[in-house]
């Protein structure tokens, strides 16, 4: 590793170097789990900590189960609860709207705590049941694996019974997205647990207003302030089980910080348009912080929920039509309305597989204009339009790609079965 370029990312939780980034887990070793929090439980019923370094281990994760004075009894929390969740939240709009979409997360890896954040992705209060978009990193510890237990706190509900039981539906280290799972809670069914308002983040732009919410320094919810720097470009990090991934995220200027990982980036409608991974920590480098989009990371969400329960297949599953595919013209469109401009490319076949889907049907050369999946057709001009969208390929699915081919457009089409989709590590 070249020693003037090394950048580290800590994600957040991020070890970054030029070429080379590597995830750092959140997890910082707590000793016995169950005896910080009869501590910190027993500090936030004392009125809290007066001193905040106090809470941390060299900068690392403390749960927050609170802190600060508290009127609240924690043997009759089920009174303050019984009217805590029958108001309408209709009239709550934009970014304030974020807090209740959100949650702080706790691991517990065999004894060893770490602390991340999450988004509330689907929630059914009258049941208690609702699912979470988080990072995998936040729930998997390289050398350990999974998470045992997993806990989350929603928005002023930080106090140890109002821990929320989750368990992991799926995940997928290549693209750094996990599912959790809540069943029959009594916390949400008396909360204001709202679902995340889900923007576009192909609709995001250089300079537009964005907002970081999570459970920053696992001290409990917060929000910071940014830009957008870049709309989407690739990373390669290692990974949450310290294998060489390739990570598409977009740059914001945003503050974040231990904890923020799987916390929302939501623009100034309060709209989620990306889930935090990373910042970069080198003393030459100043407000460089990154999210998953929020399109690539819905799109593995839904993978995650209809393919995997948790037990026998917990990896999201994807069908490859067997080209390899590069940008090979770059520049810029304005827009219809001259009012915005954005990056676009050509996209090609560069390569087809021997044996694979595409075998016989694509051609070297070929330049895609656009992928329909079940119908849904994606424009192309960028190399991601079309892997992110076989993501959305099922057993069963019809994939049609445009293509223009010696001046003509020719439509290729790929049924897909079954034993064509394959996990995704």
């Amino acid at each position: 590793m070249k020693s003037k370029n090394i950048l580290r990312l800590t994600a957040a939780i991020v070890l970054c170097c030029t070429m080379m980034f590597s995830l750092s887990s959140c997890i910082i070793d707590f000793g016995i789990y169950g005896d910080i929090l009869d501590i910190l439980n027993q500090e936030n019923q004392n009125g809290g900590n007066e001193d905040n370094d106090d809470n941390k281990n060299d900068g690392g994760i403390i749960p927050d189960l609170g802190g600060g004075s508290n009127d609240i009894e924690s043997d009759n929390y089920g009174d303050f609860m019984d009217g805590s969740g029958t108001g309408s939240t209709e009239g709550i709009v934009g970014v304030n709207r974020t807090l209740l979409s959100t949650v702080s997360i706790i691991c517990d890896f065999g004894g060893s705590a770490g602390a991340g954040s999450g988004v509330i992705y689907k929630v059914d209060r009258e049941k208690g049941d609702a699912y979470i978009i988080t990072n995998y990193h936040v729930v998997y510890m390289s050398g350990y694996g999974r998470a045992d237990n997993v806990k989350l706190y929603l928005y002023g509900m930080h106090l140890e019974p109002y821990a929320i039981k989750a368990t992991i539906l799926g995940g997928s280290v290549t693209y750094d997205i996990a599912v959790l799972k809540v069943s029959g809670s009594e916390v949400i069914k008396n909360s204001y647990a709202t679902a995340a308002s889900i923007g576009k983040s192909e609709n995001v732009r250089v300079f537009d207003r964005v907002y970081a919410v999570g459970n920053s320094e696992g001290m409990g919810m917060s929000a910071t302030e940014g830009i957008v720097s870049v709309e989407s470009e690739s990373l390669d990090i290692s990974g949450a089980d310290g294998s060489l991934i390739s990570l598409r995220v977009m740059r914001v200027d945003a503050a974040v910080n231990h904890g923020n990982s799987g916390g929302g980036l939501y623009d100034k409608s309060g709209r989620l348009i990306g889930i935090v991974v990373a910042k970069d920590v080198s003393s030459d480098v100043d407000n460089m912080s990154y999210a998953i989009p929020v399109d690539l990371a819905v799109r593995v969400a839904n993978n995650i929920l209809d393919n995997c329960d948790g037990v026998k297949v917990t990896k999201p599953q994807k069908a490859l039509m067997g080209i390899t595919i590069t940008a090979y013209v770059s520049g810029i469109e304005i827009s219809p309305e001259g009012d915005e401009f954005y990056e676009v490319n050509l996209v090609e076949v560069v390569e087809v597989s021997s044996g694979s889907l595409a075998d016989g049907k694509a051609q070297v050369g070929d330049t895609i204009n656009s992928i329909t999946v079940d119908g849904v057709t994606h424009e192309v001009w960028r190399v991601h339009h079309v892997t992110d969208a076989m993501l959305e390929a099922r057993a069963g699915s019809t994939v049609i790609l445009n293509v223009l081919r010696d001046g003509q457009r020719v439509n290729i089409v790929f049924n897909i079965e079954r034993n064509n989709l394959s996990p995704v590590n």
